[in-house]
């Protein structure tokens, strides 16, 4: 029977037949690409009832089947034949009732020839397989449910832009890196377009005398170089110029206002389009339909993570044609004049202009290639506009003491009033009315201007939709450091003092900034800052404050941290609106103390929108305005920079920003190249020879050579506090050598005071993937390092570099050495730790006897997570003790899960005496154990811990 059914040989594809290095990333294919998954299925089916005819499987069976791929089994018949468990019952309890529509599509002819099966009004929800959960509390793979039609319809294939790069290169008889002579050229190349230096500067570099005669260029000036970047291959999107005039609002000697010629440069945003789709490197990245993705078999909770799992993308879809493919169009505008350029050189464009193209282009649609070499018809249709305030209002065409989004009246923004979003025909039509000379009641209602908004026609655009939440603007250098902070601190006894000296004790950490002069004192500040006052802001507060102000604090960093999250639940969507909710509750203590009149100023009511967005275009954390204002630098300030700030300096800019896209064109070419797989068993043994070993083979890293490869046990007790190490690793040597006579006999060696223990600096692990957090996995460091004497006469002693961690408790470690996560108990048999000192198993004992195969870790102990404060929501930890000395012991390195950050409890006020010795030493301290430090905390400690 397994002969029979359609399988992924060879790390192919079985329906595109694309070749993936592993059986997983087949499988990952499979999941993402539903056309493929699609004729996957349908040949199964078909393979299936040829087994059935050679009597190798019921037919019943696959009669059942094909009535249950066309929903006309109950439920209760399913479940007794449960041969395809990839699909649910179409009417299973707790799915979502899904738009209806009526098809009639015509078969779709595949690559080979084969024809789609049209699909029903309902897709199912399908599971690849039964899936894992992931330390987020989200699984593996989700449950996915299929755009209902053929949305991403394939008209035929085509060659992409690569392939006709490599084409020509072949029949040239050209090298890959051709116009340049070799690959050395061309990355020197690369460098002295992409590195910012001048012309002149490059001239300079190629007349030297070492350039000439050492590297033999095959181009020896400017003009030679810039010729050979001018000859790579181009982009589909040239430049064309535009004029205007522009009329301003001040008036000229003749009493009439004062116009200006403006030049519009600009590309086809269609021609831009094309070329993204039908890069082969985002592949993988592209998606041609909208789906649904659940956390839940029974289709109850959400997933949204991108914007194709998110309604938006599915409702528009439901209005296109059936084979249509819908291209979200992102569009970033700052009318900001650019501080590097003179005069009044502004870079806010004719929008209505640039987007004239997706009026037709939305309409009719366009064929294009795309990544996959598969030629559909896609709709470009503008979705999300990132923009701050201001330029949110000029885009709503009203006035900035309104919401640019909802109609909510300006004395109303500060309350909880969840309202509707403005219809744009309605807004157009007011507007023409008001230009008409008529008085229309929502012109005024909702703070309308008088302007031709740009959107006006665009086809399935809903600006007020497109409107995104913007993070940088609106939460942390809004809400959080121009409201928040300077609330708080008026709220608390002495003020931006007792602020300081909060910010000047706290504990340190690699991933958190240290101010050590306060902040009050801080002149300029970037969103680095916020996020680290962020990080640390409720133990500030903590104590201080009073109930309802740490209280409101909380509620906001809350909100902040869940608006982060990359992927969303609706779990983890009711958590932000309860965090929004508990902000408007405790904000009015800001009134009772004086400190606020209102709370009716527009970024603290756009918290209000965050949850409906993110349901509508995917998580806010892709249309931060961080995104393009980094754009702004690379492409507008860069460029201008390049320039000769005279007259034709647009031109210039353009010429400038065509050969950078040159080089990171080509470049990308390269790399595509190199992933292409190769027929040659020479090239093929020549990649695997260089396949570098997996550095994270154990699961963490040290470096090769301790940094104190022979310390003392005496130095392990003075130099790094580890007071017990010696009847600890006694204690540690005996739970291994219970039952085994040979370790016993090792174990009676005594450990002299004079042995010798190799000991690092650090240990690096990996923190397990959090979707919510980002989908690569990121690299924690643990530090033992002892205090060292002053480097120079006029530098300080260097102190301790000891981190706290989350480890395993030991009771818990003895009794379940390989305890699973389970998201609904996340900190379960995890315990606070000092770690004091990473070390090997002194030679005296043999490693391998005691099979000892990674370093050791000495640690001092806090006490469990048995309380938590209900003010700040943080749990409450102190050092752990027995017998009147702290309580210590030894672990493997493995052992430990991640560093953790510890916050002092101050109080109403900061003690003023000088620190005698290191706080987290002092037997009566107590500490909160931060969730804001990063975003996989706040998960663990916050999210899953509390819902």
């Amino acid at each position: 029977m397994s002969d029979l059914l359609l399988q992924p040989l060879g790390n192919h594809c079985p329906s595109c037949h694309e070749h993936y290095a592993t059986a997983q990333g087949v499988s990952a294919h499979l999941s993402h690409r539903p056309e493929c998954r699609r004729a996957f299925k349908s040949a199964n089916a078909a393979n299936r009832a040829e087994a059935a005819t050679q009597g190798l499987i019921s037919k019943q069976s696959v009669d059942l089947e094909d009535d249950r791929r066309r929903g006309s089994v109950p439920e209760e018949a399913s479940q007794h034949h449960p041969e395809n468990p990839d699909h649910f019952a179409p009417d299973a309890p707790g799915l979502p009732d899904l738009p209806r529509r009526n098809y009639d599509p015509p078969p779709i002819a595949t690559e080979a020839g084969d024809s789609q099966p049209s699909q029903g009004k309902r897709r199912r929800v399908e599971v690849e397989e039964v899936p894992d959960e992931e330390e987020g509390g989200l699984p593996r793979k989700p449950w996915i449910e299929d755009f209902p039609g053929h949305a991403g319809t394939m008209f035929g294939t085509a060659e992409t832009p690569f392939e006709g790069i490599r084409r020509q290169k072949d029949q040239a008889r050209e090298s890959p890196w051709a116009p340049f002579e070799s690959e050395e050229e061309w990355e020197l190349a690369r460098w002295l377009v992409t590195s910012g230096l001048t012309q002149t500067s490059i001239e300079e570099f190629l007349k030297l005398k070492i350039t000439r005669e050492r590297m033999k260029l095959s181009f020896e000036s400017n003009y030679m170089f810039f010729k050979k970047i001018d000859a790579l291959p181009g982009g589909r999107a040239s430049w064309k110029v535009e004029i205007f005039e522009a009329v301003g609002d001040k008036l000229g000697e003749d009493g009439k206002p004062r116009t200006e010629r403006v030049e519009l440069w600009k590309r086809n945003v269609v021609d831009c389009v094309r070329e993204l789709m039908g890069n082969p490197l985002f592949r993988e990245a592209i998606r041609y339909a909208p789906e649904r993705q659940y956390a839940d078999s029974g289709g109850k909770t959400r997933i949204y993570g991108n914007s194709w799992t998110a309604n938006w993308w599915w409702d528009v879809q439901l209005r296109l044609p059936d084979d249509a493919t819908v291209a979200p169009i992102i569009l970033a505008s700052d009318k900001t004049t650019l501080s590097r350029m003179s005069g009044d050189k502004s870079a806010w464009p004719c929008m209505k202009s640039l987007l004239e193209p997706l009026i037709v282009a939305g309409t009719e649609g366009v064929l294009m290639t795309c990544a996959d070499g598969r030629v559909r018809r896609v709709y470009p249709v503008l979705a999300a506009y990132i923009a701050d305030h201001p330029e949110q209002c000029l885009v709503a065409a009203c006035q900035e003491n309104y919401c640019p989004k909802c109609p909510v009246e300006p004395n109303q923004r500060g309350e909880p009033v969840l309202s509707c979003l403005k219809d744009p025909q309605r807004v157009g039509e007011a507007i023409r009315s008001a230009a008409e000379g008529e008085k229309p009641p929502e012109f005024t209602a909702w703070g309308l201007r008088a302007v031709e908004p740009f959107w006006d026609g665009l086809p399935h655009c809903d600006i007020f939709t497109a409107l995104t939440p913007d993070i940088l603007h609106q939460l942390h250098k809004g809400v959080f450091k121009d409201h928040l902070v300077s609330w708080a601190t008026k709220a608390i006894e002495d003020g931006a003092s007792e602020i300081d000296r909060r910010f000047k004790a706290m504990l340190k950490h690699p991933d958190l900034r240290y101010f050590k002069n306060g902040i009050s004192l801080v002149s300029q500040w970037t969103g680095t800052e916020f996020k680290n006052m962020e990080k640390v802001f409720l133990g500030v507060v903590a104590g201080a404050g009073g109930e309802r102000v740490t209280r409101a604090v909380r509620a906001i960093l809350d909100f902040i941290y869940y608006a982060h999250f990359e992927t969303h639940t609706d779990d983890s969507l009711d958590a932000l609106h309860q965090a929004w909710k508990d902000y408007h509750h405790f904000k009015k203590v800001f009134i009772d103390l004086d400190i606020r009149e209102h709370f009716n100023f527009p970024k603290g009511h756009s918290t209000e929108h965050y949850e409906v967005g993110i349901r509508a275009l995917g998580t806010a954390d892709g249309y931060s305005t961080e995104h393009p204002e980094r754009l702004h630098i690379d492409f507008a300030k860069l460029a201008y920079g390049a320039s000769n700030k005279q007259a034709s300096y647009i031109k210039q800019m353009t010429i400038w920003l065509d050969r950078q896209e040159a080089v990171h064109r080509f470049s990308c070419y390269l790399s595509w190249t190199r992933s292409q797989p190769t027929e040659s068993p020479k090239a093929t043994g020549s990649q695997s020879d260089e396949t570098p070993p997996d550095l994270w083979e154990r699961g963490f890293q040290v470096a090769k050579t301790p940094a104190f490869p022979s310390l003392t046990v005496a130095q392990a007790v003075t130099d790094f506090g580890a007071a017990q190490f010696t009847r600890c690793l006694y204690d540690f040597l005996s739970k291994l050598a219970i039952g085994n006579p040979a370790r016993l006999n090792l174990l009676a060696t005594p450990l002299q005071e004079t042995s010798r223990v190799a000991a690092y600096k650090q240990c690096k692990l990996r923190l397990p993937i959090v979707r919510q957090v980002s989908p690569q996995t990121l690299v924690d460091s643990i530090h033992a390092s002892p205090a060292r004497a002053s480097p120079g006469p006029l530098k300080p002693p260097v102190p301790a570099k000891m981190s706290t961690v989350l480890a395993r408790d030991p009771a818990e470690a003895v009794s379940s050495p390989a305890l699973a996560f389970d998201h609904t108990q996340p900190l379960r048999g995890l315990r606070v730790a000092r770690v004091r000192m990473i070390f090997d198993l002194p030679k005296v004992y043999d490693a391998k006897s005691f099979g000892v195969t990674e370093p050791l870790a000495y640690v001092e102990w806090f006490t469990p997570f048995h309380v938590v404060d209900n003010t700040t929501g943080m749990y409450v930890v102190s050092p752990s003790t027995r017998q009147h000395q702290r309580y210590a012991s030894i672990i493997p390195v493995t052992h430990i899960v991640r560093s953790c950050h510890l916050i002092p409890c101050w109080g109403r006020r900061i003690d003023r005496r000088p620190v005698q010795g290191d706080v987290l030493d002092s037997h009566t301290a107590k500490f909160y154990v931060n969730p804001y430090l990063r975003h996989h905390d706040f998960v663990l400690f916050r999210y899953l811990a509390t819902t």
